[in-house]
């Protein structure tokens, strides 16, 4: 063998060969030389090692994350990766299989959402964020006219934390506590739908109340429904995080099985001693517990009177819990009671106003008074008894007329008009009234509702009186669409002073006629027109619906006319006799309205009084 020059010649012959093993010409053996076979193997194996460690390094490294504040255009379809809390409850379809929930890393706010089969993952495997749980999250950006959003495209490369729940009172729950987690117990005292997909359940403890917020996307969330865990009086304890609803805050929980039912009762405030009570405490929640001493049923519900040695309070139950009652009879004199409610005064007399059935509690039956015995009279002696002889009647004397009973009514004769009802003017009733029945006739001037009926102001020609017709007496007045401001009314009822000022109140819906109908009107308006100047002033306005947000007691209607935009705040005693009300709720629907206009926190609104108010025109 030979080895090769370096310049490609063989040494044996002297010809080149350039890179051969062997000498082609004399059939020398070269040495040194390195196989191409060896080469090509090499190659391909550093290749592949390459490509492994190049995987390798892909599928560990750290994707980089991104700040909200630095997303710009350029970086559109890059694959990223966030983190930030969760500041708004996921909306969910589970027909649609679309997710999508907000998060905020301190320099901005990111719309994340999910679609079909990673929606599916991500809900079976529970990793749906909360409000307030902290969130990991990579994927493709879309960043469309500055608008940036996430889309997640593997469901392992979202993560979430949530916090431990942390047992709180109800009363101590402030807007600083924002995306808190809190655990809280407490008795449902409300559950009301503002309007669809959307129900507000009020929770009460010992030391105040709060709104449980519960979304239809939270219900789709859950494997059980609000209905089952969430009726009136039922004691329930509720993990949810703190969100701020103008400013106020509210629970929002992960999903309905955060609100549990509990066996046992839920103190809603501690039991007081009658004595210890005093009128500075006007509008707080007590309980109080003592015998029945007086029972006094009137037109609306019973007034019981309570003793508990301390002292004595009436405690008014309304017609709506005086129904509710199984052993309604049971509460009379002598009978042990506790009842819980909101401290009122009327007439100088301290009242306890339950709201629910489950406010008032029979603790024990009044005790059955015991027969006492009587000894029959003495029998008197044989020698001492006189027989009476009967009184003979003469013989065609007449019989004796019956006169009728004081229970039943002479025959009135047919043709005998029934005599006119006697109208007493409005200025002579005085304080010295109070008490009395009375007639009045006068013009509906002015109209007000509040939270347990209706207040129309009646003038006639020598003064004015307040007509108050709460909520049974306004549904079972068959005049109600006719009576508005404008119209001329007759009514009966009981005279009453209620902070310093005479009323009446019918007994019944029958005690109120519309002598002359009137609409809801007032001067219409264009909407943009309207200004802070038009505060107290009644108008009329024509719009649609743009959207609806619920309160706890009143729902805030968006209508815009095209000229600007203005809030239909209805009171919820006026939204449930509202007629076809369920299209204040829908966007595109055009409604009128009558109201007064206030302004609240700087933003204009207009306030209808009477449910004949607002009119429900439909869609175009």
């Amino acid at each position: 063998m030979t080895i090769t020059t370096p310049n490609g010649t063989c040494p044996s012959c002297g010809r080149y060969i350039g890179p051969t093993e062997g000498c082609p010409y004399c059939g020398a053996r070269l040495r040194g030389r390195t196989p191409i076979r060896a080469i090509k193997i090499v190659a391909i194996l550093l290749a592949t090692v390459g490509l492994a460690v190049l995987w390798s390094a892909a599928r560990h490294a750290e994707l980089p994350l991104v700040r909200v504040a630095q997303i710009e255009a350029t970086m559109n379809m890059a694959y990223v990766r966030l983190e930030g809390r969760c500041t708004r409850s996921p909306s969910y379809d589970p027909e649609g299989g679309y997710l999508s929930f907000w998060i905020d890393d301190s320099t901005g706010e990111i719309l994340v959402s999910a679609y079909r089969a990673e929606t599916r993952q991500i809900v079976e495997t529970g990793r749906v964020p909360a409000l307030g749980d902290r969130v990991e999250v990579a994927g493709t950006l879309r960043v469309r006219e500055d608008f940036p959003s996430l889309t997640i495209r593997s469901p392992e490369q979202l993560s979430i934390t949530r916090a431990e729940p942390v047992d709180r009172q109800i009363g101590t729950i402030v807007p600083e506590d924002q995306f808190e987690r809190v655990r809280v117990r407490g008795q449902v005292r409300d559950v009301y739908e503002p309007y669809e997909g959307l129900v507000l359940v009020t929770l009460r403890d010992e030391t105040g109340s709060i709104v449980v917020a519960v979304s239809e996307d939270v219900v789709a969330l859950s494997e059980r429904s609000l209905a089952s865990v969430a009726a009136e009086g039922q004691a329930v304890e509720v993990v949810a995080a703190v969100s701020l609803y103008e400013g106020t805050p509210q629970l929002v929980p992960a999903t309905v099985d955060d609100i549990v039912p509990l066996a046992e009762a839920a103190p809603v405030v501690a039991v007081r001693r009658i004595g210890e009570l005093s009128t500075g405490e006007q509008g707080r929640w007590t309980v109080v517990r003592g015998t029945v001493t007086g029972r006094d049923p009137f037109s609306d519900g019973v007034k019981l009177r309570l003793d508990d040695g301390s002292g004595e309070i009436v405690v008014l139950l309304w017609q709506s819990v005086v129904a509710g009652l199984s052993d309604a009879a049971a509460f009379e004199v002598g009978a042990q009671v506790e009842a819980q409610g909101k401290l009122s005064e009327y007439r100088g007399e301290l009242e306890v106003i339950p709201e629910l059935v489950e406010d008032v509690r029979l603790l024990a039956a009044a005790p059955t008074p015991q027969p006492t015995f009587t000894p029959p009279p003495a029998t008197p002696s044989p020698t001492n008894v006189h027989t009476l002889e009967p009184t003979p009647v003469p013989t065609g004397t007449p019989s004796p007329t019956i006169l009728p009973t004081p229970e039943e009514s002479p025959p009135t004769p047919e043709g005998i008009p029934t005599p006119p009802v006697p109208v007493t003017p409005i200025g002579d009733i005085g304080a010295d009234w109070v008490g009395r029945e009375v007639t009045v006739e006068g013009e509906v001037i002015a109209a007000a509702s509040f939270s347990a009926g209706f207040r129309l102001t009646l003038a006639d020609p020598s003064g004015q009186v307040v007509l108050l017709m709460w909520h049974d007496v306004y549904d079972d007045c068959w005049d109600r669409s006719e009576i508005n401001v404008g119209a001329r009314v007759q009514a009966s009822g009981t005279v009453d002073l209620y902070e310093g000022k005479l009323q009446i109140q019918p007994g019944f819906g029958g005690d109120v006629k519309a002598i002359e109908g009137a609409a809801a009107w007032a001067a219409p308006r264009d909407i943009g027109s309207l200004t802070a100047d038009d505060a107290g002033q009644r108008v009329m306005i024509e719009g649609e619906v743009v959207r609806v947000e619920g309160l706890s007691s009143a729902v805030k209607v968006f209508v815009s006319d095209g000229t600007g935009e203005v809030i239909l705040l209805v009171w919820r005693n006026v939204l449930d006799r509202i007629t076809d009300n369920t299209g204040l709720g829908t966007p595109g629907s055009r409604v009128r309205a009558v109201g007064v206009v206030a302004v609240y926190q700087g933003n204009l609104e207009l306030i209808p009084s009477l449910p004949t108010d607002v009119t429900v025109l439909g869609t175009e």
